[in-house]
């Protein structure tokens, strides 16, 4: 038994022997040109590969500064075996790509040996596109939009009235129009009172956009003003002024 013992000793003894010649560890160097200006001092280069699950921000892999646009590593690896990696900003939103910008560069190997030095380049980031965040200053407050609610209320309501007038005197324009005999007194008392319902159209709108536009603060009106000059920009006032109610709402 004890031979046994001593036979299995010394056979784990070999293997491992066998193990730690055929599997020395060991590091290699990696150092990266970045492009442009580089990134700022306060960022930081990390590599992920195959040597720390491909954690593109693992703290143990974030690369030394050596100017604005070259950094490097000592990373340990075992001799003879073959890595893969990237280089990234600290996330997979931020890892290198192609020169053109459009595609992440294929994965970057090397086979681990001794006193093995890389040097890498950078060609471009993948940065993503910022996400545009909307003004939300000088927004209408829930008073102004009730206040506004009210007074948009009262041109609905008015709508029909206005629009029975008008179809009214246009009715009779066109019976004396379209007489045997038109008579011209008739015609112009109806276009007198054609201007009249549209005059009246004018004034009902224009108060109550004038009480819309009290409601407004200076910084709201500037605001109004500054989006009148966007292309398309809605051309009546109802419709600028909501510019300004929250999105949520």
């Amino acid at each position: 038994m004890r031979k046994i013992r001593c036979t299995l000793l010394c056979f784990v003894g070999y293997l491992f022997v066998c193990v730690s010649v055929n599997a020395q560890v060991g590091s290699v160097r990696l150092t990266v040109e970045l492009p442009g200006i580089g990134i700022q001092k306060d960022s930081a280069i990390f590599v992920a590969g195959s040597f720390n699950a491909w954690n593109p921000q693992d703290s143990s892999y974030c690369m030394k500064r050596v100017d604005n646009n070259h950094y490097t590593l000592e990373i340990p690896c075992f001799y003879n075996k073959k890595y893969e990696y990237k280089y990234t900003l600290g996330s997979w939103e931020g890892v290198e790509r192609t020169e053109d910008g459009k595609t992440d560069i294929n994965n970057r190997m090397f086979t681990a040996r001794k006193r093995l030095k890389i040097k890498d380049q950078v060609a471009q980031w993948n940065i993503p596109t910022p996400v545009m965040v909307k003004d939300t200053t000088n927004q209408l407050t829930t008073k102004q939009i009730e206040l506004l609610s009210t007074l948009k209320d009262s041109i609905e309501k008015a709508k029909p009235v206005i629009v029975n007038r008008l179809v009214e005197v246009i009715q009779k324009m066109n019976q004396n129009l379209l007489a045997e005999q038109p008579s011209d007194a008739l015609n112009n008392q109806y276009s007198e009172e054609l201007g009249d319902a549209l005059g009246s159209i004018f004034v009902s709108l224009g108060d109550v956009f004038k009480q819309m536009a009290q409601i407004l603060t200076p910084e709201q009106k500037q605001k109004i003003r500054d989006a009148m000059k966007e292309p398309n920009a809605p051309m009546d006032l109802p419709n600028l002024i909501g510019k300004l109610v929250p999105e949520n709402r």
